[in-house]
């Protein structure tokens, strides 16, 4: 497996599936969160600082733009309002 080349950041894993396509051309892999096991005092998990690709091998270093809180309820949120649209702002509302 090759080191951290590109930056992602975390936040770009806030949708209902905590994934996304790998960035690497050509790679149809998809990166996931890596929990640590550990978990704040309320229970909500922490992530690795990093994902990597099990298709290609790619690893890439998460940038920490939202809060593994934030990250974590912003999925769940997401999960349970499937027919929530983003409005302009990015945010997601009842549609």
């Amino acid at each position: 497996m090759s080191g951290p080349r590109q930056s992602i950041p975390k936040s770009a894993f806030a949708n209902a599936d905590a994934r996304i396509r790998c960035i690497t051309a050509e790679c149809w892999g998809d990166l996931m969160l890596m929990p640590t096991g550990a978990q704040d005092v309320e229970g909500f998990p922490a992530y690795q600082p990093f994902t990597a690709c099990p298709l290609c091998l790619s690893s890439f270093s998460l940038d920490d733009d939202i809060s593994d809180r934030d990250l974590f309820l912003t999925i769940a949120w997401r999960r349970s309002n499937p027919d929530a649209m983003p409005d302009e702002s990015g945010e997601c509302s009842p549609g």
